[in-house]
């Protein structure tokens, strides 16, 4: 991931997330034998972060039969970035104003000509 990059999830919640959206229904034994195909990594480490994640709120739980806990996301994929993004755009917009404002305009502005009319079209539907 590029160094100035905004991050909304850590790498290792990132990867979790990207399987538990995958795959549903997940347990941590589940994460473990698909992120273990790429790099060595303890059961601990995944329970813990995923322990973390239904702290946030951003996966749920529910015990199975055998008593392990299934983790589910709380929103799918598109939802979530939603969410994390519009809190991003506020806070940025708060703490810059009308210079972040321009930036996006400016941005919108040297899109390629379709994006940047979804984007504008996007833009009238929300001042109205």
């Amino acid at each position: 991931m590029a160094k100035n990059s905004i991050k909304i999830l850590g790498d290792l919640e990132a990867e979790i997330m990207e399987i538990v959206w995958k795959i549903g229904p997940a347990s941590v034994r589940d994460v473990l034998s698909r992120l273990a195909k790429r790099k060595p990594i303890a059961y601990t480490t995944i329970m813990t972060v995923m322990s973390r994640l239904y702290d946030k709120g951003i996966l749920k739980r529910k015990m199975d039969k055998s008593g392990a806990f299934v983790y589910l996301p709380v929103k799918d994929k598109k939802s979530f970035l939603a969410q994390a993004s519009e809190k991003i755009i506020k806070n940025f917009l708060k703490e810059y104003g009308d210079a972040a404002v321009a930036q996006f305009m400016g941005i919108i502005e040297t899109a390629n000509a379709k994006q940047s009319a979804e984007w504008k079209n996007k833009l009238k539907e929300l001042v109205k």
